[in-house]
């Protein structure tokens, strides 16, 4: 209901046919992308060499120039989309898959839908997800929040799963309550151990100061309390009790494990922050699907590119 009482239509979520037609080729991209970052008559448009805030497009280059200092400014300079070889359509429709699909896509998928190797859709998926995570960095919770940690990841040698297995990563996870005891918002990260430090650099990077921390009867739990979180413990054993206690973060947290294990089989520790990156940030804008593909986009254009020799360190 708008003020007035009229009903307003839902967003509607951008189908297949509508993507093909708004950004079937390089030009609508560049438009698209243009009027993003610096608006319709570049009013947003500030030069990066000298400042000045005025400058005319030269649409066959794709490129600004600075009605001040000349200086020549791509309309993927700075973001995400610096640099690519491939076409941004491919781009966009990356977008577009990881932002509507809960499972997300794999390298592998993606590589066979937009035509590149291996190794670009891998690439673009993972530039993708480090904007999310930037853009998730930037919320903090507040308020009543569940927090717990769970494992993932790892098989020992005997085929043994759980926390008993080798390779597994801690990720410690964050559930914002509203008063109407739904879920808000998320937080996820890789921790390297479940201790007071870990927990606390945690809670202190995501939650707001002031904020109550429902947790289990963990003792390191206290200790992060101190750092300037009320704190409700709440002893609940393990298995079904936990889960009835906890109802909300154990949901996220099945939800990611299943993510992970149905779309992406396998994450290196090395890389899950990437991916944790990627389920909170459509976690948290799951009631704003429709526009899930435009904020993803808003996301690329204020991230800056990394490289492939950033994200592997020697291996993918």
């Amino acid at each position: 209901m708008d003020a007035n009482g009229h009903k307003v239509p839902l967003a509607r979520i951008m189908t297949v046919a509508e993507f093909h037609q708004r950004f079937g080729t390089q030009e609508a991209c560049v438009e698209h992308l243009r009027k993003v970052r610096w608006g319709e008559g570049l009013e947003r448009f500030v030069c990066p060499a000298c400042g000045h805030t005025q400058g005319w497009w030269l649409g066959k280059r794709e490129l600004v120039q600075c009605g001040d200092c000349r200086h020549q400014t791509s309309v993927t300079a700075g973001t995400v989309f610096h640099r690519v070889r491939s076409p941004l359509w491919k781009w966009f429709w990356a977008m577009y898959v990881l932002a509507q699909d809960k499972k997300g896509v794999g390298a592998i998928e993606l590589a066979k839908q937009v035509g590149v190797s291996y190794t670009t859709g891998w690439l673009m998926l993972h530039k993708l997800r480090a904007a999310m995570r930037k853009r998730g960095d930037r919320y903090a919770l507040r308020g009543l929040v569940e927090v717990d940690e769970c494992y993932v990841g790892g098989e020992a040698d005997d085929g043994t799963t759980g926390r008993g297995a080798s390779g597994k990563t801690v990720v410690a996870v964050a559930v914002e309550l509203r008063p109407d005891g739904r879920p808000g918002h998320i937080a996820l990260e890789p921790v390297a151990r479940v201790d007071a430090r870990c927990l606390t650099k945690f809670a202190q990077k995501r939650i707001a100061p002031g904020s109550t921390l429902k947790t289990d009867g963990w003792s390191a739990y206290a200790s992060v309390a101190q750092a300037g979180y009320k704190h409700r413990p709440r002893v609940t054993g393990s298995g079904k009790a936990a889960v009835e206690k906890f109802p909300w973060v154990h949901t996220f947290i099945s939800n990611l494990k299943r993510m992970l294990l149905g779309t992406y089989h396998r994450v290196k520790p090395k890389h899950l922050d990437r991916y944790l990156a990627e389920f909170e940030y459509r976690a948290n804008r799951r009631l704003r699907e429709a526009g899930l593909f435009d904020r993803l986009l808003v996301a690329a254009l204020d991230a800056k590119a990394v490289t492939y020799k950033e994200l592997v360190g020697g291996d993918s």
